[in-house]
């Protein structure tokens, strides 16, 4: 049965073997040949066709297929069919052969037909073969496994010695950090042992200096009484005084009260004071006032008798407007050395400053018998004897001033303020001209010159003035005003209104604005603009008589009689004196033929204006 098998077998393979020869000399198919043929050789001319497409030199138009299976189906467009081929590899005609494919098949087909004719006639051989085969495989892939395991167990050892050495870094860290830690400690106690050693340094430093100064002190004294038996030779000499042992104890230089220096220290005086001094005084010119203060400080520490140090460090907080305490410190440096015009000086601005006049006034006075030829002490009493309304007093103080410097501004323009308040404006004029000539860029001393110009009618040159001031200084809604009410003096009462415009627009509550402007539309007969105008000016200020008056008349002309006598009776409630109130009242009273009622009132103005006249003329 076996041997029927393998006859069998092996005749089946030599009738494959002599089937492969004719197939291999089998001629190529033409483009008409029938359409049904070989798969392979169909797969091998789309490939030829490709190849020798991609041969063109030159890219053209695409080119349609000419198989008939091909150009049949219509579903298929020539985009698809161009897709379709280049999925196939491109081959050359050298590389296709057809007659070396075909016995590569056949080598093929030997070799397995062989060993299975082998593995028929012998399974034994064939199961030895696998079996060798088998332990070869097994044996390379245990002797790769091994290989791997080696790597790692190299991996593992050196991941532990990786373990092993960090720890070590570990520990050799927290060993330092508590080396730091107690190196950290170890100099904040030095630290603070170092500042505890300086404090007692800086202690010591100032108990040296001071029984330093005392024996400075003591030699002075010793000079001068030397000084003295030398120019009194009738005398005997004396022997000098044993000073007594200083202390070296902190409570007894404590206690110990040093003598008052002179006005000007002399050379024995402590340098470190004088330079702590001098620093402060530089520290003022550098307006840093806060460190002069402190520098200040310093000395007074070393000395607290030092006078100038008091005084610096007061005119150090008259700069930060601590003037309270600035007084303080005038006071000790007079107290030290009353004799300082210059502290007395101070002293007084400070006591202007706080609104403590009559004691500003005594300190001026005190510095002007000291030094009476100190401009300034004079210019500034002339300025508060004007605020005591003094102005004979005030005056003598500026003519004072400008004898002892004549070349400042200010003092002639208040010299001029002076003389306006005593109505001699003429000499005001002329005060004021001294003052322009010398600044003339200052607007308020023009402003003030108008003013005098006015009080004398003379308003076309007052105009000019006022022109010149606006000219400097346009932002000042007083100087429109003050314009505006000069403009109705010279009848330009559109142009005056402009001016109380523009000074409104500056500062919309300006109740001067308000009322000029007020008077000019009443004037112009312009009533209904006016009497808005009054009602803004009632609402700045409700009891403004003048306003409730304004406020009836332009309501008598509107025909709102009733309206316009409660204004009346308003502004006469406000001010009972008020004879314009009275008048108008009265006029309105009689158009209404109430003429009791008018007649009342006709008189009462009557009578308020006869005692103004008679109050005049005693006057």
């Amino acid at each position: 049965m076996r041997l029927s098998t393998l006859t069998l077998l092996t005749l089946t393979a030599l009738a494959a073997n002599e089937s492969l020869n004719p197939a291999t000399a089998a001629p190529k198919l033409t483009s008409g040949s029938n359409p049904v043929g070989d798969t392979e050789n169909l797969v091998d001319k789309i490939d030829i066709e490709i190849s020798q497409v991609e041969l063109t030199p030159t890219v053209g138009t695409p080119e349609t297929w000419s198989r008939p299976e091909l150009a049949e189906d219509s579903s298929l467009t020539t985009d698809e069919v161009v897709f379709i081929a280049s999925a196939s590899p491109s081959l050359s005609l050298a590389q296709v052969s057809p007659s070396v494919a075909n016995s590569e098949f056949g080598y093929t087909i030997i070799l397995l037909n062989t060993l299975l004719l082998i593995s028929t006639l012998s399974p034994t051989l064939t199961l030895m073969f696998f079996w060798l085969v088998r332990r070869l495989v097994i044996r390379e892939l245990v002797s790769e496994t091994n290989k791997r395991l080696d790597k790692f167990d190299g991996l593992e050892s050196q991941l532990k010695k990786s373990n092993y050495q960090s720890k070590k870094l570990v520990k050799d860290l927290e060993m330092q950090v508590k080396v730091a830690q107690k190196s950290i400690q170890f100099l904040r106690k030095e630290v603070e042992a170092s500042q505890v050693s300086i404090q007692e340094l800086e202690n010591l430093k100032l108990q040296y200096l001071r029984q330093v100064q005392q024996m400075m002190v003591e030699l002075q004294n010793y000079k001068n009484q030397a000084m003295e038996q030398v120019n009194t030779p009738a005398l005997p000499v004396s022997a000098p005084p044993i000073s007594k042992p200083i202390s070296k104890s902190p409570s007894n230089n404590d206690n110990h009260e040093l003598p008052l220096p002179p006005k000007h220290p002399p050379t024995s005086q402590p340098l470190i004071a004088d330079d702590f001094l001098k620093k402060g005084e530089a520290l003022i010119n550098e307006r840093q006032y806060k460190q002069a203060i402190a520098s200040c400080d310093r000395a007074l520490e070393i000395n607290p008798d030092l006078d100038e140090a008091w005084y610096q460090k007061g005119n150090a907080l008259v700069q930060l407007k601590q003037y309270s305490e600035a007084l303080e410190c005038y006071d000790r440096t007079l107290k030290i050395q009353p004799k300082r015009s210059d502290a007395w000086y101070n002293r007084g601005n400070v006591l202007v400053r706080l609104k403590r006049y009559s004691q500003a006034l005594s300190a001026y006075n005190q510095a002007l018998k000291i030094q009476p030829n100190d401009y300034e002490v004079w210019h500034n009493r002339g300025a508060l004897l004007r605020k005591f309304q003094k102005y004979e007093q005030a005056l003598e103080s500026y003519d004072r001033a400008i004898k002892l410097e004549a070349n400042h501004y200010e003092t002639w323009h208040n010299r001029g303020n002076v003389l306006s308040q005593l109505k001699r404006y003429q000499e005001a004029i002329s005060s004021y001209d001294r003052a322009i000539q010398i600044n003339p860029g200052q607007f308020d001393i023009w402003a003030n010159r108008g003013m005098a110009l006015c009080h004398i009618n003379q308003y076309s040159e007052a105009l000019s003035c006022y022109e010149q001031a606006i000219s400097l200084n346009s932002k000042e809604p007083e100087l429109w005003i003050s314009q505006g009410g000069v403009l109705v003096k010279l009848a330009r009462h559109e142009e005056a209104v402009i001016c109380y415009d523009r000074a409104i627009s500056l500062k919309s509550d300006s109740y001067e604005a308000w009322m000029g402007r007020g008077e000019i539309l009443t004037a112009l007969k312009q009533y209904e603009q006016a009497l808005a105008n009054w009602d803004r000016v009632i609402a700045l200020q409700p009891d403004a008589y003048q306003a409730w008056c304004q406020r009836g008349i332009c309501l008598e002309k509107l025909e709102r009689h009733d309206d316009a006598i409660a204004c009346f009776d308003t502004a006469i409630a406000l001010k009972p004196d008020h004879a314009e109130s009275w008048r108008h009242r009265g006029a309105l009273l009689s158009r209404l033929k109430k003429y009791q009622e008018a007649i009342a009132s006709l008189g009462k103005a009557i009578s308020i204006q006869k005692e103004l006249r008679n109050g005049k003329k005693s006057g």
